[in-house]
């Protein structure tokens, strides 16, 4: 696991974690709950300062035509991220299913060798659960516009499972 690692997003802002995903999210609220640095009396820019430099991180991304296009033995392992009531709407066959916030618990469904292909609906969650999965030292990518540009480009959807 890395820490100290920053998520680039080229089509949006920064978002800054240290362990995962979450921690930005426990941090404000330890803080709001009065635990932490920001509650022990130092100023918010006296915490900002003790924070070592941050590490870039920019997650690959795949166009849906890419993977539709790779064919033979190097299939990536498709990890859709989305919630239970999104995947009954449908989802790219082949896929695993793991809801983002249960990845943290599952990590050992997922296979450290495989080249994972993560998406959600538009592609922002799948950014994110990707650049997670690298920082705990998997190959990952993210499908650029989730599984919305994979049906508008001609990708198979199934609707059983």
């Amino acid at each position: 696991m890395r820490d100290n690692v920053r998520i680039e997003y080229p089509h949006q802002d920064t978002y800054e974690c240290e362990d995962c995903l979450l921690m930005s999210l426990f941090d404000s609220l330890r803080k709001v709950l009065g635990a932490g640095p920001a509650a022990d009396g130092q100023a918010p820019e006296a915490v900002l300062q003790e924070r070592p430099a941050l590490e870039s991180i920019v997650v690959p991304e795949i166009m849906p035509a890419a993977l539709m296009a790779v064919e033979g033995g190097a299939q990536p392992l498709l990890l859709d991220c989305r919630e239970h009531y999104e995947r009954r709407i449908g989802f790219i066959p082949g896929s695993v299913h793991i809801p983002m916030r249960e990845i943290p618990f599952r990590l050992g469904a997922l296979d450290r060798s495989a080249d994972v292909v993560v998406y959600c609906a538009h592609g922002h969650r799948s950014y994110d659960v990707a650049g997670w999965l690298i920082m705990q030292g998997y190959a990952a990518r993210s499908l650029r516009g989730g599984i919305t540009a994979w049906q508008m480009q001609g990708g198979p959807i199934s609707l059983e499972g």
